[in-house]
Parts: structure tokens; sequence; C-alpha cells
């Protein structure tokens, strides 16, 4: 049961300006916390088929589960409860209180590259797998964010373009799994980067709080996917609740200096502060302190769940009775294409997870007895050039011009490293630079063409 006296006396307490700190972010993953009046952070973390915690990229290892497209194929709801009580526990491993799914978009086109994160293209099997996956998650004591609100299905301009859909469609199609969830008690829902017929989600009142919040019943957080909020006063008028991540680019002394020249509703804020205070509530952090450390727990019976739903997942098609491979005698199998010897266990984004362990196509045949395998890459399929295998050291400098003694120096598993929600001890991010250096040493003779490739988002200066 959710203490709503706590959180009515304890927002009656709260000054405008921790009224307005509790509707942004602390720092990429956590809320702020009011020490004051003990308000505890609540963590979030990615995501969809497996609970990454606070680092992207090499942090602890946690269990993968396949992706939404593939446990849409099983038509389980069972299996969904099964694997979102067993989200939560790996939640618990990566400190977090509430996890960043399902994505419910519709499957509305082929070339959308969110696709597999999302259950089908038919509204009814994703609400149902939603609603499962929801109640196991939830049951536990873990909160799910239904995402992305509404129309993002389109990875391309999805920061900027606009989903023109009428009303009927939106109500037939779209809505169903986000007007479900919030009739099942869910404790949080992700607004969209793109528009809705014109209007930025996170800024679109009609949708976050006249059919959310009032014709829906919503109690719960609304927060923005990461950098979706595009305004300050527009934004917490319609309904948008918390901005992430922190700290704050439209929030802040921004939203202070606003409401002194009388353009946001102060109503609007309250709500808002009152909504991250529930969750604050259902999370049990008040009862039970947060453990701070993220840690990896390979348990058996996660990856018997997860091989079970890879199974129930899979769809055979009629082969002339080819496959299933009969075990019973010899066989000589060709096994060609550059995915056989990769397992590409996921996609990119926030579903990805830095897996415990990873088992390729060609790996799995060449388990099996009684095969002779012939293997072929036959050609490539690299959307960038390949990292390098094998080690990377990295110094870091907390300068411009790499002088003085590194404060910190890591190894990294290959030729690749990205710092995204989290930094390495030490390193200053409003200045520092980075000295990389690996071996290369070619498979076979020939011409090799070397290159980098480097990415900034929100960074100060990283070179």
């Amino acid at each position: 049961m959710t203490d709503e006296i706590w959180i009515e006396e304890t927002l009656a307490r709260l000054t405008l300006e921790e009224k307005v700190s509790l509707l942004s972010g602390a720092n990429f993953w956590e809320t702020v916390a009011i020490e004051r009046l003990g308000v505890p952070s609540v963590k979030v973390s990615d995501g969809p088929n497996g609970a990454r915690g606070g680092v992207t990229e090499n942090g602890p290892t946690a269990a993968v589960f396949p992706s939404g497209i593939a446990l849409g194929a099983s038509w389980n709801p069972e299996l969904l409860k099964e694997i979102g009580k067993a989200l939560a526990q790996e939640a618990r491993t990566k400190d977090s209180n509430v996890l960043l799914a399902p994505t419910v978009n519709m499957h509305r086109g082929p070339l959308n590259g969110r696709n597999f994160e999302c259950y089908s293209e038919d509204p009814h099997l994703t609400t149902e797998m939603a609603l499962a996956y929801i109640g196991g998650l939830q049951t536990q004591g873990v909160g799910a964010t239904i995402k992305h609100f509404i129309g993002n299905e389109s990875e391309y301009e999805r920061m900027t373009m606009s989903s023109d859909i009428d009303i009927r469609t939106l109500r037939e199609i779209y809505l169903p799994p986000f007007e479900a969830a919030v009739k099942a008690g869910i404790w949080a829902l992700m607004c969209s980067y793109n528009r809705l017929n014109g209007t930025f989600t996170s800024e679109h009142k009609w949708l976050l709080h006249d059919l959310l919040k009032v014709e829906y019943g919503f109690d719960g957080l609304v927060m923005s996917d990461w950098t979706a909020v595009k305004s300050v006063a527009e934004s917490v008028n319609a309904g948008l609740d918390l901005e992430m991540p922190g700290p704050a680019l439209y929030r802040g002394q921004k939203l202070l200096d606003a409401i002194q020249r009388g353009e946001v509703d102060l109503d609007m804020v309250t709500d808002g502060a009152r909504r991250v205070l529930r969750l604050v509530d259902r999370s049990g952090v008040r009862n039970t302190p947060r453990v701070r450390k993220e840690t990896s727990v390979d348990l058996p019976e996660h990856r018997a769940l997860i091989r079970r739903a890879v199974a129930e997942g899979s769809v055979l098609l009629k082969n002339n009775g080819i496959l299933p491979l009969d075990g019973r005698k010899p066989l000589k199998v060709a096994v060609i294409g550059p995915n056989a010897a990769v397992a590409r266990i996921m996609g990119g984004g926030s579903a990805r997870v830095n897996a415990h362990y990873r088992v390729s196509p060609l790996d799995g045949l060449m388990a099996r007895d009684n095969l002779e395998i012939v293997f072929e890459e036959g050609c490539t399929n690299h959307l960038l050039l390949p990292v390098v295998p094998g080690p990377m050291v990295t110094h870091f400098y907390n300068n411009e011009d790499f002088s003085g003694p590194a404060v910190f120096t890591r190894q990294y598993p290959s030729s690749d490293a990205k710092w995204f929600g989290s930094h390495e001890p030490g390193v200053d991010l409003h200045l520092f630079t980075a000295r990389s250096s690996f071996e290369v040493t070619p498979e076979r003779s020939g011409r090799y063409e070397p290159g980098s490739c480097q990415c900034r988002s929100r960074a100060p200066l990283c070179r």
C-alpha cells in the first residue's frame, strides 16, 4: 500500500526550491534526494531485456533475456511473468529500484530499428505480454516503466519527427497497452522523443495530462526519455513530472526563473513533486536503504529460464524434415555467414547489456554430437570497422594536453570504450583527455585499413 499520509506530509514541508529539485534527475540514473526531510533517491536502470545497471559498457555483467520480439513470438504471458520476477532479482543486484521497461511500441513498419525491443504489431498480444511482464516485476517490489509514450515507431529522425496519427488509430492500435498498464497499477511511464501531430510528446498536455492522468487516472510518475525535454514551462504545464537525465537542462534554476515570471502552473509543480515522492515510497527505499553497489550474480535458474524462453520464442519454418537435426547419425553441415560465429544476442541502445556469457550459433552447433562443421564467414556486415580484440590500456588526464601523471589507468577487453552515464574514478568530467594503446595482429596477410570512431553526447571536452 502506498503511504499517502507520508507523501502529503512531506509535500507540505517541501520548499518551492525543493519541489523544483525533485522534478529533474540528480544524475544519469537517480532521482534527487532531500536529506533534510529524509527523502532518499531512487535509482532506475535500463533495460527491456536485462538489468544493466549504471554502467553502459564494461560494467558488472548481467543476465540477458530474449528481446521483446522473441518473447512476443512465444505467445506465453506466464513466461513473461516469470521473466519479470527474475528481472526484479537482477535489478536488485544492480542496486536499482525501477526498470526502464517494457517497450510496447507497435511494429508499424519493418524498417523501424527498434522493432526487436517491442513485442508485436498486434495491440492485444502486446498488451497481454506487457501486463504479465509488469505484474511479475512489480509483485517483487521493483517498478516497471512502460515506454515510449507515444508513436515512437521509427528510429530515423526519432528526436525531431512527427508521428501524425488520427484519434481512432491512436485509441485502437497505439494506446491499449498503456491504458491497460495504468489500470494494472504501473509505477512509471516514459514519454517518447518524437512529436505527436506536431507537438513534442514531452510537452503534449492532451497526451500527458488530459488523457493519461485525468481520463486514465494514472497516479504514477511521467518521466522523459533521456534528453527528450525541449522546454521549461511547457513541459511542466503539460504534465511531464521528471526530466531525465540530471543535472537538469530545462529545470532547476531555469524553472525557478520561469515560475518567477508567472509562466508555470504551480499546481503542476506540486503534482510532479507528489508523484516523485510516490515513486520513492513505492520503491521501498525509505525502509530498506540502497546498497550502493552493483554486483554480478549468474544464477543457474536464470540460465534455465533464458534457455526455455529462447526455445519458446523460436519459430521453425517448414523445411521438409531437415530440421531439427537428427543427432543419431553423423551429419556434415556447412555454416556460412558473418553472424554464425558472433553471438548477436541483443540490439543496441537501452537494450544493451554486458552479458554473463555468450553462445554463438556456431558454438551451439559444434557442441552437438555426430556433426562435422564446415564454417566460412562469407562476407562482413560491420556498420563500422570492427574493434580490435585483445586488451586496450587507457590513461586518463585531467587536462587538455595529456600532461603530468595519469589520474587513472584502465585496461579494457578490446579497443572499444564508452562512458555513458558513468565515468572512471578520479576523472574530471568537465575537462579530461584519454590516451589509449593496443596491439594489432592480423589473422592473415593482406591490405588493412585502420579507422577510428568517437561519439560525444552532453560531454564537455573529450578528445
